[in-house]
């Protein structure tokens, strides 16, 4: 009998969304300007809670990993380094995408920035968030995905260097206001 060493790759996304009153609540308890998605379920629970299972590894995110573990270089995915894309896209994803299919520079697509405590990793997890407030992604969020770009980004309506996963057919819901967060979790086992 043979056997077959495999490595899976399942990823998720969940979007929690807090109206502008819950938000400015928030802002007038705490005096913090830009409260994070972890702060704002901390002190209220969002008005809706949309997961989003699946997405899949790019190619170019795959060499990415696999130069990083090689001791190849590369920039590895940190809070000032990485960011969560959203977009209005239709187009199936595929393992070759190395933007999302939103048109680039289009007002309907946004790379945020990841929140200060992320990533974090646990046990071949690694979890990555970044919240959008009131002013930024205000649009049909039916693609995501994780962008790697150089050591200091900011967010923008254009990719960065590397897309490591994407994931479209996400459904998850239309931001008109209020702040969302994004949570991705990504699992190798």
């Amino acid at each position: 009998m043979s056997r077959v060493d495999t490595i899976t790759w399942q990823a998720h996304a969940r979007v929690e969304k807090w109206d502008d009153e819950q938000v400015a609540w928030v802002k007038r308890v705490t005096g913090i300007a830009v409260p994070s998605g972890d702060l704002l379920a901390e002190l209220v629970a969002p008005y809706e809670v949309v997961d989003a299972p699946g997405n899949l590894l790019t190619t170019a995110g795959l060499t990415r990993l696999t130069s990083l573990l090689a001791g190849g270089g590369g920039q590895a995915v940190t809070s000032t380094a990485t960011r969560l894309g959203v977009g209005d896209g239709s187009t199936t994803a595929v393992v070759a995408d190395t933007d999302l299919s939103a048109a680039a520079g289009s007002t309907h697509r946004y790379f945020q920035v990841m929140d200060a405590t992320y990533p974090q990793v646990a046990a071949g997890v690694v979890t990555f968030k970044a919240t959008y407030d009131g002013s930024t992604a205000n649009f049909v969020w039916s693609e995501w995905g994780i962008d790697i770009g150089t050591p200091t980004v900011s967010g923008g309506t254009t990719v960065n260097a590397t897309l490591l996963n994407h994931k479209s057919g996400a459904a998850l819901g239309t931001k008109a206001t209020g702040t969302w967060a994004l949570t991705a979790t990504i699992t190798i086992s």
